[in-house]
């Protein structure tokens, strides 16, 4: 069994709310806890908790920051807490994500992977207030960083690094026993129609119903479907399932136009191991196998 502790800007994007599916349906995965970050968390861990409650699994869930360590302009609300009204979930206040995230890995010393699939503020500040904790992980894994040979269209598209792009910054710059980035251009490659999403994801079961219903205005407004996050999450019980390579990555947090930009440079010594292929087929055999089980 792994230890994961989420960190996660559940409540937008369906795909936060899959990744969440996955790790409580995957037989390896002890869920440990859930952090919330961006705006109104304390929305978005009422999300969560619903999720959870939907397999009867009393998980501990932290509202944490909804402000960056970098100003940017926008305060992203999260549409699909909407939803909330049809499902049962307990209320949330902002707290101190990461005091407590400190305290879980402080307590299970070397046995905890961390999964940042939101802007990386709340993994950031965990990283510079407690500077110990990089030791005390087992690893770390984030969706994270866009590294293609074509330019982005905006640079808003590389999401979780611009939406505060120092926290970004601080995370890929840590030195963490397994420290690997699932990235923009290789989850582009996991993108399908709206339509053909419950094809793959059978909407029949509580907990799948309640993960379409709080995605369904991303999913109505976007018409399609990437899997960004439930890549990074099954990368870490089946690694196989991406190609990594190791180097150093820099991240811009001056020029506003290039804000939140993710460069590579390849080194054998190098901090962190970026995604550089995918096993698709394989990964969506194991993502539907274990979500429709």
């Amino acid at each position: 069994m792994e230890k994961v502790l989420l960190d996660s800007d559940i409540g937008g994007d369906i795909d936060d709310a899959i990744c969440l599916a996955y790790l409580l349906k995957e037989p390896q995965c002890n869920l440990v806890g859930i952090t919330t970050v961006c705006g109104e968390s304390e929305k978005r861990a009422a999300v969560a908790n619903a999720i959870c409650k939907t397999v009867k699994r009393d998980i501990p869930i932290v509202a944490g920051l909804d402000t960056t360590l970098q100003p940017v302009p926008v305060y992203p609300t999260p549409d699909g807490a909407a939803a909330l009204i049809n499902w049962e979930h307990d209320i949330y206040e902002k707290s101190d994500a990461p005091a407590f995230m400190y305290e879980m890995i402080k307590a299970n010393p070397h046995e905890i992977m961390l999964l940042g699939i939101g802007n990386m503020t709340n993994i950031a500040t965990l990283f510079n207030t407690y500077p110990d904790v990089l030791h005390l992980l087992k690893g770390l894994y984030v969706m994270n960083g866009y590294f293609g040979r074509e330019e982005l269209p905006e640079a808003y598209y590389n999401w979780n690094s611009w939406a505060d792009p120092l926290a970004s910054k601080i995370v890929f710059a840590s030195k963490v026993a397994i420290n690997r980035a699932i990235t923009l251009e290789i989850t582009d490659r996991l993108t399908i129609e709206a339509a053909k999403a419950e094809e793959l994801l059978f909407a029949d079961s509580g907990l799948m119903k309640a993960v379409f219903d709080f995605g369904n205005a991303w999913l109505e407004s976007s018409n399609k479907l990437t899997l960004h996050d439930p890549l990074a999450a099954v990368c870490i019980f089946h690694p196989d399932v991406c190609q990594f390579e190791k180097g150093y990555v820099q991240v811009e947090t001056n020029e506003e136009t290039l804000m939140g930009g993710t460069s590579f440079r390849a080194a054998k010594e190098g901090n962190v191991e970026i995604s550089r292929e995918v096993d698709a087929e394989r990964f969506y055999q194991i993502l539907s196998s274990t979500l429709n089980r």
